[in-house]
């Protein structure tokens, strides 16, 4: 059975770079002992199948970025932007587009689709080609959760109506592109701050200490994150709420448990205490590892923000998200 490739309508999700990569391990599986090789590959081209399939449906719905008309009525990105903007976290999924709601079905099958490509990376009998071919599953496969990151804080911003409304306006802008470019849309050249940063945090050993994250932020800095991205997250307006997302950004623990480790070392006469909170890979997928750390954090947030309780309402990667489109907004080059 030949691989599926980009079709006349360019409805492949995959990118070149992971086409490469199904050719490189199926060429690897192939040469496998037993009839154990031959099962994966054929696992393996169902599931791409199935997602050029995905591709095909996502074109059959009309872009976001494009004006439609319906019964004389005219409907495009203006009048999306008016839409969504009124909405909250529980009317989002209603209001959103088709192609949006496709597309993200689309998005967490590419992820299960690297996901398994990095298994089998892992299996394979010749270990130093198992080893190469599992990072650059695991490279592709957080891109592609970059990719979901990105749209559930950009999402988060346009569904908190206590936020500038054109700063909501500016989201579902952004957002809007992504939908109607979800083919060829990458976090790396929207937004390549937060790429830079996820990555870098992943190498970065929580230590505690003092609790004030000057290791943890050293550390950031030095693996590769973006020095621009602790710059907008505490840009001149900034206060608490933005330097307790940083902490809880820094840490992996939440802002209570952070308080609750202070008040212990205050009662103990403790000078630093140790935190237990790395991003440990060992046999866990590296996608699975960085949707975790943020999305135990996002939770978080939202609930505080429903039941206004104290603390950030936002991620540390929602706050740059919104210091980023206040700089859209007036022009200074964001975007």
């Amino acid at each position: 059975m030949t691989p599926p490739e980009c079709d006349g309508n360019g409805a492949q999700p995959l990118q070149p770079d992971e086409l490469e990569l199904v050719v490189q391990l199926t060429a690897a599986l192939a040469r496998q002992p037993g009839a154990a090789g031959e099962a994966s590959i054929a696992s393996i081209r169902r599931q791409q199948a199935s997602l050029l399939r995905f591709g095909e449906l996502l074109s059959m719905y009309p872009s976001p970025l494009h004006e439609q008309v319906l019964d004389g009525r005219r409907r495009g990105l203006d009048t999306l932007v008016d839409t969504l903007v009124t909405t909250d976290v529980a009317t989002f999924p209603f209001r959103a587009p088709t192609q949006a709601l496709v597309g993200r079905a689309m998005n967490m099958a590419h992820i299960n689709f690297l996901r398994m490509l990095w298994l089998l990376s892992g299996g394979l009998a010749d270990a130093a080609t198992g080893a190469t071919l599992r990072e650059q599953a695991a490279v592709r496969l957080r891109a592609a959760v970059h990719t979901r990151l990105v749209e559930e804080v950009l999402v988060d911003l346009v569904t908190d109506p206590t936020i500038d409304r054109q700063l909501r306006a500016q989201a579902v802008r952004n957002v809007a592109q992504l939908w109607g470019n979800r083919l060829t849309w990458r976090v790396h050249t929207f937004f390549p701050i937060l790429t830079a940063t996820w990555e870098a945090r992943q190498r970065v050993r929580v230590v505690g200490g003092t609790l004030q994250g000057t290791s943890e932020m050293f550390q950031l800095l030095t693996e590769g994150g973006e020095a621009e991205f602790v710059e907008l997250l505490l840009d001149q307006d900034y206060g608490e709420a933005e330097v307790q997302a940083f902490r809880e950004f820094l840490f992996g623990t939440s802002s209570e448990e952070l308080e609750r480790l202070a008040r212990r070392m205050a009662d103990e006469g403790l000078s630093s205490i140790e935190i237990d909170s790395q991003l440990g890979h060992g046999q866990r997928d590296a996608g699975s590892i960085l949707y975790e750390f943020f999305r135990s954090r996002y939770v978080q947030c939202s609930a505080r923000r429903v039941a206004k309780l104290p603390g950030p309402r936002h991620t540390a990667e929602g706050y740059v998200m919104l210091a980023w489109l206040a700089q859209q907004c007036a022009g200074g080059g964001g975007g």
